[in-house]
């Protein structure tokens, strides 16, 4: 080395030392000018980068210095650290190694690998080379705050927090070793104790936002807002571009119902750093609550860009998904959930919901019981166990896990009304009336109280009552999926007014069910030159001849299950239905949520739901004067629309048996007089069963013949039977039977006897079709005057009573006069085929004449249609 380079590079150590970045820059670049490859001026210039910021070009000059010094452990010390701030962790632990087997003993080599072990997740290496390094370097308080953070991450929060305050020994009022403290403080929930720290932090680095943002977050966590929100403002002073920061804020914003500021903060976050997850997470989640859902989805999606094993991130993609109806991929983010470590009890949770979506009920079941294992007090999971059980038919299991839920929350309501529901399928009757007071005193109380409308049906309440329930529901569930629809940018032109009219027929039973049964003949009977109809199947196909049926009675049969709720809604959409008719309600596998979305510019309610939806989406409710008399139209959250007759179509192409059976073949006795009810169990009340067995004891050698429903009801049925002083075998289970075969076995019945306040719908409408007479209650809500709208449609007025006395006086008059018994059998065969109960093609042509009403008032946005009814 010339004298004249060896002056040069002593001037630019020297400058260096005198923290003259720049002149020692300028020093170094001299004599790389004239000799480009020495090894000096190349490792001063990289160290001169590194401390700039100027890593990647720090990493390639000392990596040109190398060449010329292989064995220089001071060289290979600071390529080290160039590499590890790129995060080029394995090649820095090369680098490190290298230059402490070349002699370099000081306690920042050990402390610098360690660091590059740690990124590199081998936490037992690089916690041994930590504690070598402040066994080297005792009073090095960076060794001690690494070494401290070290500890932490292996749980070892003692002897992090004595390595914390030893380097506040050797460096008092160190503001990193005051806020590491606080940090770890925070991490172990003691809020006292970590605000004593970052104030021990302030008072060192007043200025620092990070202390600020912390302590905000501590007296969020504490529930003092205000002291939160003046620690975040005051670290967006310092800062305001604090992403931390403005991220909390964000969400205490948010939390404070203040979306749009919380909207603006969050952006603004993103905005400056759009790989910050957390910002993603939390602005993904507020886009959820505000019905955003394509957004919330990007955003979630993001931030699985930056960190693609992001617990959080999976966890509440699924949720949305499931939410959209997504099964399967919701399914598949949530395991990614659970593997990354999402916590247990929630994600199996949710995992649990998203099988029992599919289907699949044993493994939803078995994710619950896991999800309990994790959390036994877990009040959300031990209900969705029940509801799962319920599904399964597992009756007495759903029963006992809604009994464990009250036994930890007396009030919640959903447990309430399920147990309730389980019960009454069960014929489980002690203490069902004081379940039923608790459920109406649930409905009079705070807006959380809400349990399911179809449960409120089986129930004793007013219809002012189920109202109350239904709306609640209707904003819980739809709430959510409504803010979505202006989202969805669905907007109705109208189409030509001469253009047959499209009518959208919505349902999950198109199947072996009781609604594909009554409506076959309707997809048949309908004007094709006038209306093009359209039948959405979100249910299951089963291969079933009645399905097959109304596949080919429509001209346009789509099977949407499996599909998400918005993309129906956009196929509804994109198919300018006029007219869309939800047959369910809210019954099990119901598309309420796609109707949330409005994809046609009038929504109905028609059929497969006796009671109001209680959703602003669902503009009218199809009915009959008889089911909603006019003074009663205050109870319906949608416009009624009367029909002539019953509201209620029937199929007159039914199938029946050639032969009806013998009651030998029933399992009833040769003689005697048989009552029947083949009605559901649940729809069977306590006073309506005591009220049976006055009618058994009244008539004597009759027998009850009911359905067999599960072996439970069977059970509980026999024992109440017996305990009301009616043996046993007077009590006859018919089993599930082939439509044709069902219906053949009222020829062998007597008279059909009706449930309330739920009254035989369906069940209805067979008895009268088979020639079988209905005596039948009449209350004030929907579902208790269906059977009386289908037996006066039938011509038998006479067969409809008011109070339980009324009932038991017709009933026991028509056991005890065979001969008025045939001549309403006669009647009933003389008018099955003009009698207004089974019209359909009259049935068809009023509903027709109401869909076009429908579309007229829509297109002169007449709200006030029809303004009389009849």
């Amino acid at each position: 080395m010339s004298e004249s380079t060896t002056d040069t590079l002593q001037a630019a150590f020297a400058r260096f030392h005198a923290r003259d970045l720049a002149g020692a820059a300028q020093a170094c670049q001299r004599i790389l000018l004239a000799a480009p490859d020495q090894p000096d001026a190349l490792h001063l210039l990289g160290v001169v980068r590194l401390t700039e910021g100027g890593a990647r070009e720090a990493a390639t000059l000392l990596e040109r210095a190398l060449k010329a010094k292989p064995e220089d452990a001071a060289l290979l010390d600071h390529l080290g650290l160039a590499q590890l701030t790129l995060a080029r962790h394995a090649d820095a632990e090369a680098s490190f190694r290298r230059a402490l087997a070349l002699g370099a003993g000081h306690g920042q080599v050990h402390m610098r690998l360690g660091l590059a072990l740690g990124a590199q997740r081998r936490h037992a290496e690089a916690l041994s080379a930590l504690r070598e390094a402040a066994r080297i370097a005792p009073g090095d308080a960076d060794v001690r705050l690494n070494l401290g953070n070290a500890l932490v991450e292996a749980g070892e929060t003692a002897e992090a927090l004595a390595c914390y305050r030893h380097a506040l020994i050797t460096h008092p009022g160190h503001p990193l070793a005051w806020f590491n403290i606080g940090m770890l403080h925070r991490r172990e929930q003691r809020w006292d104790e970590a605000l004593a720290a970052f104030r021990g932090a302030l008072a060192a680095a007043p200025r620092e936002p990070d202390i600020h943002n912390n302590m905000g977050a501590i007296h969020e966590r504490q529930g003092r807002s205000d002291e939160a929100m003046d620690c975040y403002q005051r670290a967006l002073a310092f800062d305001p571009r604090h992403v931390a920061t403005l991220n909390n804020l964000g969400n205490l914003l948010a939390a404070q119902g203040r979306r749009d500021e919380a909207l603006r903060r969050l952006q603004q976050a993103l905005d400056i750093n759009p790989r910050h997850v957390d910002t993603c997470i939390n602005l993904g989640n507020l886009y959820v609550e505000l019905g955003r859902e394509g957004e919330a989805r990007k955003l979630y999606e993001q931030a699985l860009a930056v960190d693609a094993s992001g617990f959080e991130a999976h966890f509440n993609l699924g949720r949305l998904l499931r939410l959209q109806g997504d099964r399967a991929a919701a399914i598949a983010h949530l395991q990614r959930a659970l593997a990354a470590g999402a916590p247990r009890s929630r994600t199996l949770g949710e995992l649990g919901g998203a099988h029992r979506d599919a289907g699949d009920l044993e493994q939803a079941a078995t994710y619950y019981r896991e999800a309990l294992a994790t959390d036994p007090d877990s009040v959300a999971v031990r209900y969705n166990l029940g509801e799962t059980l319920k599904i399964a038919g597992r009756l007495e299991e759903a029963a006992a896990a809604y009994e464990q839920v009250l036994a930890r929350e007396e009030n919640h309501a959903p447990a309430l009304a399920a147990l309730a529901h389980v019960c009454q399928h069960l014929c489980r009757w002690d203490g069902i009336e004081a379940l039923w007071g608790r459920l109406r005193g649930a409905l009079a109380g705070p807006a959380d109280g809400r349990i399911s409308p179809f449960t409120s049906l089986s129930m004793p309440v007013t219809p002012a009552e189920q109202l109350a329930c239904a709306r609640r529901w209707a904003e819980a569930e739809l709430g959510p999926v409504t803010a979505t629809r202006d989202a969805a940018g669905f907007g109705f032109a109208g189409r030509p007014s001469n253009a047959r009219l499209r009518v959208g027929y919505v349902s999950a039973d198109f199947r072996r069910h009781a609604l594909a049964y009554l409506t076959a003949e309707l997809f048949e009977l309908h004007d094709r030159e006038r209306f093009e109809v359209f039948a959405y199947s979100c249910g299951p196909d089963d291969g079933s001849a009645i399905r097959s049926r109304i596949e080919r009675g429509c001209e346009h049969f789509v099977d949407v299950e499996g599909e998400t709720h918005a993309l129906t809604a956009q196929r509804i959409y994109r198919d300018r239905i006029d007219v869309l008719v939800d047959l369910d309600g809210w019954t099990q596998g119901a598309r309420t949520r796609t109707f949330a979305l409005r994809p046609a510019p009038v929504q109905v309610s028609w059929l497969g739901y006796p009671g109001t939806s209680g959703a602003e989406c669902i503009d009218y409710l199809i009915a009959d004067s008889f089911v909603i008399p006019p003074e009663s139209d205050c109870h319906y959250s949608e416009r009624v629309v009367r029909i002539g007759g019953c509201y209620q179509i029937n199929d007159r192409r039914r199938e029946v048996a050639a032969r009806p059976p013998t009651r030998g073949e029933c399992s009833l006795p040769q003689r005697g007089f048989v009552f029947c009810c083949f009605n559901q169990a649940y729809k069977i009340a306590p006073d309506t069963f005591v009220l049976w067995m006055k009618l058994l004891h009244a008539v004597p050698g009759s027998v009850l013949w009911l359905a067999e429903a599960n072996r439970w009801a069977v059970e509980n049925l026999r024992r109440a039977a017996a305990a009301a002083g009616i043996a046993g075998e007077r009590l006859v289970f018919a089993p599930r039977r082939p439509l044709p075969e069902y219906l053949a076995q009222y020829a062998v019945a007597d008279l059909a006897l009706d449930t309330f306040p739920y009254t035989s719908h369906t069940t209805a409408s067979d008895a009268l079709w088979m020639g079988c007479p209905l005596v039948t209650r009449v209350g004030d809500t929907f579902a208790s005057r269906v059977a009386g709208s289908i037996v006066t449609a039938a011509g038998l007025p006479e067969m409809i009573v008011a109070t339980r006395e009324e009932y038991e006086r017709v009933a026991i008059a028509l056991a005890r006069a065979p001969e008025r018994l045939a001549e309403l059998r006669l009647a009933l065969g003389q008018r099955r085929e003009t009698c207004a109960l089974f019209d359909s093609p009259g049935r068809v042509r009023d509903l027709e004449r109401v869909y076009e009403g429908m579309i007229e008032a829509w297109r002169r946005d007449d709200r006030s249609w029809p303004r009389q009814s009849g």
